[in-house]
């Protein structure tokens, strides 16, 4: 028996959805079934999510500045309010259901969002520090490229048995006000947010890099975080 788990897609400027083989690569290879959740259901979350055993919000656009009360400043990118309004649907369906949530890039980013965080629009311009990091990278999607420390006795922790962690980046948006429900599970040495943790919840980790693509070519680190999703999932399935 596998667990079924939801994926948040990927919206194009025409609406259309899909979503990176990477994601449903790494969660068949943890031992999943992945299903892709399309925008436009935010009245049936519920039933949608009585077929899935866990969700996983993907990467993707950026977060309309609406939704935390603040207007677009000049570097802000692409944005979709399609997709923030089914993924804040999705989260808190999925609160009530208390079953797994695992978020990627902007999914962090989301998920504080929806928990009454906010994030910076642009990095660059708004977090003013010397030592920031280089957190688009150019190289290969699968290729470490800066570390994150990992919080004592968190989930990430537990998890990955990690003190530090080498990840990959490609974001310029990030956690800026946390959520007072959310604790940070992983800092980048220029003090950036990376991983978060609910810990009143059964099983809610997201992380601003893209483990799905480091998976995919052998990390060891990001197939034990995926293999954690999954067992949490099915655990939920089974209970549920």
């Amino acid at each position: 028996m596998k667990p079924v788990i939801g994926i948040t897609a990927f919206l194009e400027d025409d609406l259309s959805a899909r979503l990176n083989a990477a994601y449903s690569n790494s969660i068949i290879e943890a031992g999943g079934i992945p299903l892709i959740i399309p925008p436009g259901i935010e009245e049936d979350v519920a039933q949608t999510l009585s077929l899935t055993d866990g969700l996983l919000l993907s990467g993707g656009c950026d977060v309309h500045p609406f939704l935390f009360d603040a207007e677009p400043t000049p570097k802000l990118g692409k944005v979709h309010p399609e997709r923030d309004s089914i993924e804040l649907a999705l989260i808190e369906a999925a609160f009530i259901r208390k079953m797994p949530i695992f978020g990627i890039c902007r999914g962090i980013q989301i998920l504080n969002v929806a928990l009454g965080g906010n994030v910076y629009q642009d990095m660059e311009s708004e977090y003013h520090s010397k030592k920031l990091l280089k957190h688009m990278q150019q190289a290969a999607r699968g290729v470490a490229t800066h570390y994150v420390t990992v919080t004592p006795d968190s989930l990430l922790n537990r998890i990955t048995e990690k003190e530090k962690i080498a990840v990959n980046s490609f974001h310029h948006q990030a956690v800026n006000v946390l959520a007072e429900k959310l604790k940070v599970a992983a800092k980048s040495s220029d003090g950036i947010v990376e991983a978060v943790v609910h810990e009143d919840h059964p099983f809610c980790l997201a992380v601003q890099w893209h483990p799905e693509e480091q998976a995919m070519v052998g990390d060891k680190v990001s197939k034990k975080i995926f293999t954690a999703f999954i067992k949490a999932s099915l655990t939920f399935k089974l209970e549920a």
